[in-house]
């Protein structure tokens, strides 16, 4: 699928859209295929030209979806016109047929593809709509005299199996989304602090710094890293030192925005992004942050003991402006950090020059961080 992908480098084979995106690919193309050939064949083998141009039709539309998402097109946008090409020929190919050899049958075809591509809720009302209209094309062909194999009870059928695929898919979709969430919230998140975890960060960290070069406004990260952790444990067991790191999780969301992403970077050290933020902003969030964390609180030790400590933290500060010279280094290195290569005369931020800012972004704020301990903890600098 790398091919394929070119356009959509952000899609990995983890992400959702990844099989939103194979399956877009695999009906537009087997509809290019499809029209194409059947209206060849319908002028050339059945003289029946007035059927080809339905096909020829059909075959602009796909191709054009086709090339829409090879060149990096909204796959909802995708979507939503597959699916709506995909009614359109559906019913002028029952309508054109009247309803003869049971062609009927291909609109079940509709829910497993609207449901994948457009979702729950849209994909019930549209499917919906559309076995509602072909419930009343059949009984208006009862009305009007047709052939013997097609009674009422066959009305009835269709519209009962095309309620089932309805509500089947729709209780199939809904189970899927449920049980990808709570797989994703897993996937992300901190089992102990319940903020999100480093991998989620990184991801984040590197589309933030491509939409403040879109936007071309600044994001800042703070790392900080609580004092003297180790001490806390081998003094008060490791039950006191969760203790604290989930306080310090409570604290940070509730001083943070809710624009900002906070996570547990790892161990005892917690990294906030925070989009649209000045270096001097982000400063004064992490000094707040040192000032309320100074404040006595009871945490819970070993043996449901409680103890009453004032826990303290050193914080780095890095912040990236677009509009500003910044150093892109090739590898995260002391030599890398001296190198001055600015990025402000890019227009589009690639995937690789993103990677690049972002490590750059935390290695600065990790020396901040470990100039703050140096300088003898408890403060930050930025």
């Amino acid at each position: 699928m790398n091919f394929w992908r070119k356009y959509h480098s952000d899609i990995d084979s983890n992400d959702p859209r990844y099989n939103q995106l194979t399956l877009i690919y695999a009906i537009a193309l087997l509809m290019v295929f499809y029209f194409g050939a059947i209206g060849l064949l319908n002028i050339t083998l059945f003289d029946a030209a007035y059927v080809a141009v339905y096909d020829f039709i059909g075959f602009v539309i796909a191709t054009s979806i086709f090339l829409y998402v090879y060149r990096g097109g909204n796959l909802a946008v995708a979507g939503w016109a597959l699916v709506l090409t995909l009614i359109t020929i559906l019913l002028a190919f029952i309508d054109l047929s009247e309803a003869e050899n049971y062609s009927l049958v291909w609109v079940t075809i509709l829910p497993p593809i609207s449901f994948f591509l457009l979702g729950s809720r849209a994909a019930t009302i549209l499917t919906g709509l559309v076995f509602i209209y072909c419930g009343w094309y059949l009984y208006q062909l009862l009305q009007i005299g047709v052939p013997g194999y097609l009674s009422l009870g066959a009305l009835f059928n269709f519209a009962e199996v095309g309620l089932a695929h309805i509500l089947l898919f729709r209780f199939y979709e809904r189970s899927r989304q449920r049980t990808y969430d709570k797989l994703r919230k897993l996937s992300i998140t901190d089992r102990l602090t319940g903020v999100y975890n480093r991998l989620h960060l990184d991801n984040n960290l590197k589309q933030m710094v491509a939409l403040a070069h879109r936007t071309q406004q600044p994001v800042s990260v703070l790392l900080l890293d609580v004092d003297h952790f180790k001490n806390i444990n081998d003094s008060h067991g490791h039950l006191m030192g969760d203790a604290v790191l989930v306080h310090l999780a409570s604290l940070l969301r509730n001083l943070s925005r809710n624009t900002d992403l906070l996570g547990r970077w790892g161990g005892e050290e917690f990294l906030l992004l925070c989009p649209n933020t000045e270096a001097s902003a982000a400063l004064h969030l992490a000094q707040r942050i040192i000032k309320a964390l100074q404040k006595e609180h009871t945490y819970r030790g070993a043996n449901q003991q409680q103890v009453t400590v004032a826990v303290t933290a050193s914080i780095g500060v890095a912040t990236y402006h677009p509009q500003q010279p910044f150093v892109v280094p090739a590898a995260i290195s002391e030599q890398a950090a001296t190198s001055s290569i600015p990025t402000d005369n890019y227009t589009v931020v690639t995937p690789e020059v993103a990677v690049a800012i972002s490590e750059k972004l935390l290695y600065i704020a990790d020396k901040h961080l470990y100039q703050a301990k140096e300088a003898g903890r408890n403060r930050a600098i930025g």
